[in-house]
């Protein structure tokens, strides 16, 4: 009898140990989403600081989301308010790329600029990501950043909205909209490159290595705990079965 009882014991603990080891797996799972960084959307390389006033370069990062269908099109639209009147496409291969204009005042502004796979073959498939540049100015000069609402558009038909705009600096929404940052003084340039001075590079690239730095420490952090975690459920399993082996 006493050899049953704490065989049954023994089981009751071997299962609750399970159980431990189970929420603690789910839990550093969990951790590693958190840590991971939340770049996993459309938005704008901030390697690339562009001055108000003037003409640069804008860089799109667009990863592919989906593990069935891949991007095929993207629509990039202009705000209202935001006078682009010089906008022009670097060249990628087995795309095209389309500059939409309309009337603004006594002149023209860019709307919207449209990026398509020439075949579905050509798109980006899961777990890609493509690096769509254009060459765009003059931008405001009485604002800080111009979010860019961009729709994605994939081979199945579906079709993912990025325009939304953060109002809690601290708070990302789910689809946020790619937004350039615009800094304060340099001089303009002639509509056909980058106007950014030697510092404002090396700041921006400073602040995209610092982001990248942030995010590699939480990651590891959320990998130690994880591994800890595991061993100590481990630990604690062995315990019990030393434990509650019965004794002949």
């Amino acid at each position: 009898m006493s050899n049953n009882r704490n065989a049954n014991v023994g089981r009751q603990w071997s299962a609750i140990a399970r159980r431990i080891a189970a929420v603690t797996a789910l839990g550093g799972v969990a951790l590693l989403g958190f840590a991971a960084p939340a770049a996993a959307h459309v938005h704008v390389d901030s390697a690339e600081q562009l001055t108000k006033g003037g003409y640069g370069l804008v860089r799109l990062i667009v990863p592919t989301e989906s593990d069935d269908a891949s991007t095929v099109g993207l629509t990039l639209t202009v705000p209202e308010g935001v006078d682009l009147t010089s906008v022009r496409t670097l060249p990628i291969p087995g795309w095209t790329a389309t500059v939409e204009r309309e009337q603004s005042g006594d002149g023209e502004r860019v709307s919207r600029v449209r990026w398509q796979a020439t075949d579905p073959a050509n798109g980006l498939k899961a777990a890609e990501f493509g690096v769509f540049t254009l060459s765009a100015g003059p931008w405001p000069e009485d604002v800080d950043s111009v979010p860019l609402p961009t729709e994605q558009n994939y081979s199945d038909g579906s079709v993912v909205s990025w325009n939304e705009v953060a109002i809690n600096a601290g708070i990302e929404p789910e689809h946020p909209a790619p937004v350039v940052t615009l800094a304060a003084g340099g001089a303009h340039g002639d509509g056909h490159g980058g106007t950014t001075d030697s510092a404002s590079t090396e700041g921006s690239h400073a602040a995209a290595a610092d982001s990248d730095s942030t995010a590699w420490l939480w990651r590891t952090i959320a990998v130690v705990a994880l591994v800890l975690s595991l061993g100590a459920t481990i630990a604690v399993i062995a315990l019990v079965r030393r434990g509650h082996v019965a004794k002949p």
